[in-house]
């Protein structure tokens, strides 16, 4: 994939993220967290992963469910928004949320999809889009 999307939020996520990726990439995030605190999405080079960067995106997940689905909403348009004015045409998204956060994983995986799928065919983007699953979650992957 073009990009790996992670969420500055989660510490668990963005750990894995950067620990993959290195200790240079770990040291370029922390400084653009340093110099930018309220960035919405912090982006770094890809370090180590396969892929050619890795965006941080501001993500806070709400017991409302209203409020988490237009969290969800906001954050799909925010990919989607910077991996187009990359033009990237491919990455990997996580099913965020539906971890240590323990969100409605009915509610997180039908906005995600929905609203990826309304951007790709508005747009018409022809991009490859991974949700990315952690392998114990097999519940998950079920509702994918």
């Amino acid at each position: 994939v073009d990009v790996i999307i992670g969420s500055s939020s989660s510490r668990f996520l963005r750990k894995a993220i950067l620990t993959a990726a290195g200790n240079e990439i770990q040291t370029a995030y922390n400084l653009e967290l340093k110099n930018h605190p309220n960035s919405i999405l912090i982006e770094t080079l890809s370090g180590a992963l396969p892929c050619k960067q890795i965006f941080f995106v501001q993500w806070k997940p709400d017991n409302d469910e209203k409020v988490l689905e237009q969290s969800l909403v906001d954050l799909i348009s925010t990919v989607v928004q910077n991996v187009k004015s990359h033009n990237f045409t491919s990455f990997a998204l996580p099913a965020i949320g539906c971890g240590k956060y323990h969100c409605s994983i009915d509610i997180v995986v039908k906005t995600m999809v929905l609203e990826m799928k309304k951007h790709l065919m508005t747009k018409n983007l022809p991009w490859t889009v991974k949700f990315v699953v952690e392998p114990d979650q097999e519940n998950i992957y079920d509702e994918f």
